[in-house]
């Protein structure tokens, strides 16, 4: 992982590999949303849940392909492959962090 990335992301990155959905959690906003897949998950007890949720529903390895750095936000493309329709799959995960916390988070191929 690129030392570039703010520290929350990288805890991020780690915590998904990990599949640590209470440390995961923990790194957002009180108020933060996480956007993926049509869906809307806001506040942590939300992400938590759907974090885990995609722990639970899939066997899920990730590459961490790319990243880019512009002030506050971050983008970083992951390589997810596993056992769900149309694996393999390059996401970019789109990040904006603020007061060393992850605000934001927008997934999208």
């Amino acid at each position: 992982m690129s030392a570039a990335l703010p520290e929350a992301v990288e805890a991020y990155l780690q915590a998904k590999f990990d599949e640590n959905a209470d440390g995961l959690a923990a790194l957002f906003a009180e108020d933060a949303v996480v956007h993926d897949e049509n869906r809307d998950h806001a506040g942590r007890a939300a992400i938590r849940d759907w974090a885990a949720g995609v722990s639970a529903a899939y066997d899920i390895t990730r590459t961490v392909t790319g990243t880019t750095v512009h002030g506050p936000a971050a983008l970083v493309r992951v390589r997810v492959a596993g056992n769900f329709p149309g694996s393999p799959v390059d996401l970019h995960h789109h990040f904006t962090v603020a007061d060393d916390r992850i605000a934001a988070l927008t997934i999208c191929p």
